[in-house]
């Protein structure tokens, strides 16, 4: 008896296989294809984000800047998007891809794991994809309210974790999950949005002490 695979994790292992070979160009050229904006839903994203212009926003993984141009063009020309990764190659596409497409306001900012060297503090952290690749996420998240701007939002999109091959990865955690591991690192949920299929999406701001 056939077996459908969903396409999220085909696309996931695609990524993972790319990554393996050392096929860096092709890794990011998978990761931004149009064909993902089907499922990905990036303007119902940003709708969702409520973005005013001038803001400063970090997106934290962004690999192949899938989504950094989306926010880019959110936070208009006089604000800012800064690029965040660990892999230098990821740093390298997005520069050549800004220098490109002409978006002064974004700026790659190569990171640690265990900190993202986010240059100033910003009105919005975005991740997507990022969440379950983080070690030690409670205390990397508390960490991380230093640079948020009074009033600064964590947005949160990860993989819902299904199937075997999903879950033998560690590719996606569940919302719950996040939604704890978040309020143990001292945030509360503000929004949890249900507009994409394979991932949750959920906002959170920091609790005042």
């Amino acid at each position: 008896m056939s077996r459908i695979v969903p396409h999220w994790l085909l696309d996931a292992t695609l990524i993972l296989v790319l990554c393996l070979a050392g096929c860096t160009e092709l890794t990011y050229q998978q990761m931004n294809d149009p064909s993902r904006d089907l499922w990905q839903k990036p303007q119902g994203v940003i709708e969702k984000l409520s973005i005013t212009p001038r803001s400063r926003v970090a997106d934290l993984g962004a690999g192949g800047g899938y989504f950094t141009w989306h926010l880019a063009k959110a936070v208009g020309a006089r604000g800012t998007v800064y690029a965040v990764d660990v892999d230098e190659n990821a740093i390298n596409a997005i520069f050549k891809e800004m220098v490109a497409r002409g978006t002064p306001n974004v700026r790659p900012v190569r990171a640690e794991p265990h900190d993202p060297k986010i240059p100033e503090p910003v009105d919005l952290v975005f991740s997507c994809e990022t969440y379950h690749l983080i070690n030690d996420r409670v205390a990397y998240f508390h960490s991380l309210a230093s640079a948020l701007r009074p009033g600064g939002r964590v947005a949160i999109l990860d993989f819902h974790p299904r199937g075997f091959l999903s879950g033998l990865l560690g590719h996606g955690t569940t919302k719950e999950k996040v939604r704890r591991e978040m309020e143990d690192a001292g945030y509360r949920l503000v929004n949890d949005y249900d507009i994409i299929d394979r991932q949750h999406f959920q906002i959170f701001t920091k609790v005042e002490r």
